[in-house]
């Protein structure tokens, strides 16, 4: 039996600490906030429930997976409830469609919105479905690549079958040529945090992630599936502790580690990260240094919580309004480090699929992504949230069909990046480039120090949910690789005469 620290309450960090623990390793569970689910929190205001990360749930056999890992059945409280229409998407020039599933009813609606695009979009749908499969066999399934296997034949052939020298802007046009589809399949860039325009192409395996697979909601927000997992580690024993951040790191030798908190010490084999490789390499340091901002990070978000008295019949669960000119968006996040006054914005109903979560009207999630530093300091100006606020809600009343918006709220709750950054406790980093060289080698292993592993974002080949608990499946068993190599050495240098 090992002993091992796990750094960060998120679902990442969770499911890796409840699969080890379960295996017979003695784990401790280190969480700086109240609640553990980092990101993925409820909010409730006023009657009004919210769900603080608003993401579209897919591949729910993934977290079926995680209770099977731990020898125990799925918790009977967790539920998937399958969306008809992924999602509604409304554009400034009035036309509008629905992303789903439904093939039948896919073709339907492009037979009017885009006839000279149909038989493009189900081109893009198989090789979809191809980049998905080889995700599926070479990073699912596949903890870690050894250099054997990237000098190999085979490696090279599917590395370079996934387009790694194209972005994903440049991929989507070889099948569409309408800016609305273009607009609406290079959002998925911003499921890592990046911009179509340097994300790699072979991230476009999220669109039959949810154009064939599908889209779910889980039965009572997305914060049932932190305390089904939070009841599993607890079944499992493992140490849990709230409001305990990690202040120290020590590094005694290979695979032995002292963590230090403001009130307790640890020995301990094996440390796994799950907040951001900037946090954590702070603690690794005698003097920890305020990150500064670089390239690298991701975009951040604006996020409205808005409990209002009307119900607008015309939307879904998952709604996306897109400006005429959407790319605009990219280029003041990315390039000028500008809030855009074109953004993309994701407004999430979960009262559409449950009344009980908004029962005096509609429970709206706002979303906007934007730059998680900018040039203008608003970070730390809560009088431009409250204007760029306005401007959300003006824009939504006067362009996206919904009257009177502003006059129906009775509560409401904004958050800018500096406030995500403080609730959640992690910084933001992302893989921007355009190959594809990292879908294929996730930095689960630290490279100075055995005994080092990260389950944070950064080590994920796309964002979702889904894919955090994937990525903490693939850290257990790394773990749990070099435990048994480092005990078979152990018993063989202790044969030795």
């Amino acid at each position: 039996m090992a002993r091992g620290v796990v750094i960060g309450g998120g679902i990442s960090g969770l499911v890796s600490a409840a699969i080890l623990s379960a295996h017979g390793h003695d784990v401790v569970l280190l969480e700086k906030q109240p609640t553990l689910g980092g990101k993925l929190q409820e909010v409730k205001i006023d009657g009004y429930h919210f769900d603080f990360e608003p993401s579209m749930i897919t591949m729910p056999w993934i977290f079926e997976r995680v209770f099977r890992e731990a020898g125990k059945t799925i918790d009977p409280m967790l539920r998937f409830i399958p969306l008809a229409v992924n999602s509604r998407n409304f554009f400034e020039s009035g036309t509008v469609i629905d992303l789903t599933s439904d093939p039948d009813y896919m073709i339907e609606q492009l037979h009017a919105f885009s006839p000279e695009n149909r038989q493009g979009f189900i081109d893009y749908l198989n090789e979809s479905a191809r980049l998905y499969q080889i995700a599926d066999e070479n990073f699912f399934e596949n903890a870690a690549i050894n250099r054997s296997e990237l000098l190999s034949f085979q490696w090279m052939k599917t590395f370079l079958s996934v387009y790694p020298f194209l972005t994903m802007d440049a991929f989507h046009r070889r099948f569409f040529d309408d800016p609305r589809l273009l607009a609406m399949m290079n959002r998925y860039a911003t499921y890592v945090g990046s911009s179509p325009y340097r994300a790699p192409a072979a991230l476009g395996f999220f669109a039959y992630l949810e154009l064939v697979q599908g889209v779910y909601y889980v039965e009572g927000g997305n914060y049932r599936l932190i305390e089904a997992f939070e009841r599993l580690a607890m079944d499992l024993n493992v140490h849990i502790f709230h409001n305990t951040p990690a202040e120290q790191i020590i590094v005694k030798s290979d695979n032995l580690f002292e963590v230090k908190t403001e009130k307790y010490l640890w020995d301990c084999d094996f440390v796994i990260s799950s907040v951001d490789i900037a946090t954590f390499r702070g603690l690794m340091e005698t003097e920890t240094k305020k990150s500064k901002p670089t390239n690298q990070q991701s975009s951040s978000g604006f996020l409205c919580l808005l409990g209002i008295d009307e119900k607008y019949k015309h939307l879904h669960h998952h709604n996306y309004f897109y400006p005429l000119d959407y790319s605009r968006e990219y280029v003041d996040i990315f390039e000028q480090g500008e809030w855009s006054l074109s953004p993309t914005l994701h407004v999430s109903y979960s009262g559409f699929s449950e009344s009980t979560r908004a029962p005096k009207g509609s429970n709206l999630a706002i979303h906007v992504n934007v730059p998680s530093y900018d040039s203008n300091n608003r970070l730390h100006q809560e009088d431009y949230y409250e204007s760029y606020r306005d401007f959300i809600v003006h824009w939504l009343e006067t362009k996206l069909g919904l009257a009177n918006l502003g006059k129906s709220i009775v509560t409401e709750k904004c958050y800018g990046p500096k406030e995500l950054e403080a609730l959640i406790g992690t910084k933001h980093t992302v893989i921007d480039r355009v190959n594809a060289s990292s879908f294929f080698q996730p930095n689960i292993k630290d490279k100075r120090v055995d005994g080092l592993y990260y389950t944070d974002s950064s080590t994920h080949i796309g964002g979702g949910i889904a894919m955090s608990v994937i990525n903490a499946l693939n850290t257990v068993q790394v773990v749990e690789e070099d435990l048994a190599r480092k005990e078979k050495k152990v018993w063989l240098t202790g044969m030795e005469y």
